[in-house]
């Protein structure tokens, strides 16, 4: 008769299970972990085999709930020398990432509430102090959104928000055709919205028919700068709108 075991819950190829800890009364359990020698342990940053181990370590990571109880992992990994990346590194367990308290699986099961729930709300459901939730969500917002999409920009949207008392401000940008953000910048500054030109190509800006925004100077002085049409002495052939209030 086959005995119960809690492997299939773990389907990380890289990990072994060495050991579990219960705690009925609080319903937690710790499950204790080290790498598969079997595997050679590669680079969490660029993937390429580590030329030489260079010392052990350890972490605690909380993991998915399972059937209401709290799970932790407490696991021993390498520290490895990346002659690729030419400075110490962690192994790539595909568990967790480096600076993250939570299990992959976790963190991407934290931005799904967050979608739906604020940061507290979330970090209050699963008995995560907020630091560690928002750190989550900003790993996966980062990697859906960090390198925005330039393309098929035509018409602009400009504005500032304030995040803060003593007029401190962000700068959005837009694509007024489909509301979607390209670009928010610290400030309202000129070199602000600059900023966002220099991340365009030449034909990208040169597709650009539009910008509407507010009669702020700073800004009108970037536009003019960046979108000014090849030949033009003028930027009167551009369209100006003004921002809804």
């Amino acid at each position: 008769m086959s005995e119960a075991t809690i492997a299939p819950y773990f389907p990380f190829r890289r990990i072994k299970i060495q050991g579990q800890a219960v705690a009925s009364q609080t319903n937690r359990v710790r499950i204790q972990m080290e790498p598969d020698k079997r595997f050679a342990p590669v680079c969490h940053h660029c993937g390429k085999k580590a030329a030489a181990v260079h010392s052990w370590t350890g972490r605690s990571v909380r993991d998915l709930d399972m059937a209401g109880t709290r799970v932790w992992l407490d696991c021993r990994y390498r520290k490895l020398y990346c002659a690729q990346c030419q400075r110490i590194v962690i192994e790539d367990l595909e568990l967790f990432d480096p600076y993250l308290r939570v299990t992959r699986r976790l963190a991407a099961y934290i931005h799904q509430l967050c979608q739906w729930m604020t940061v507290r709300d979330v970090a209050r459901h699963l008995g995560l102090d907020w630091k560690t939730v928002k750190d989550a969500d900003k790993l996966f917002l980062e990697a859906h959104y960090g390198q925005p999409d330039y393309e098929g920009l035509r018409i602009l949207a400009v504005d500032e928000i304030s995040i803060r008392k003593g007029h401190r401000y962000l700068t959005v940008v837009l694509d007024y055709e489909t509301g979607r953000v390209v670009y928010v910048g610290k400030a309202r500054k000129a070199r602000t919205l600059i900023r966002f030109f220099n991340r365009l190509s030449t034909g990208q800006r040169k597709a650009i028919e539009a910008v509407v925004m507010d009669m702020w100077d700073p800004y009108i002085k970037a536009v003019k700068k960046n979108c000014r049409p090849p030949g033009s002495s003028s930027i009167s052939s551009m369209s100006w709108l003004p921002l809804a209030a």
